[in-house]
């Protein structure tokens, strides 16, 4: 299984966002190969998302497909809420990537990258 270099998909997904003017930032670098990566969106109410990728093989065709997986979608979560969360993620995993995304409707460009 050959998947993409987490630094190749952080770029791409900054790219996507800045396409559609919307501010993303590394806000913590990992493992450039294969550091788990965190995308935060803040809504600039207060409140945030956080988004986790999630890596599925699809056997069928004989490949590996990126998500990024919604770690609270039954619930809202304030932007503390969400840097406390990351800040436990970082602790466990030191290797990580965190980016944040500011877009008030909440839009992840990660999800769409097809990777």
């Amino acid at each position: 299984m050959n998947e993409l270099k987490s630094e190749i998909i952080i770029n791409a997904g900054i790219r996507a966002a800045e396409r559609n003017f919307t501010n993303a930032y590394v806000v913590k670098s990992g493992d450039r190969d294969a550091g788990a990566i965190f995308v935060k969106i803040d809504t600039l109410d207060g409140k945030a998302k956080l988004f986790a990728r999630s890596i599925t093989y699809d056997f069928d065709n004989d490949k590996s497909k990126v998500s990024f997986e919604d770690l609270y979608s039954s619930k809202s979560m304030s932007v503390n809420e969400i840097d406390i969360r990351i800040s436990k993620e970082i602790e466990i995993d030191r290797d990580c990537w965190v980016v944040e995304i500011e877009n008030k409707k909440g839009d992840n460009p990660f999800e769409n990258l097809n990777c």
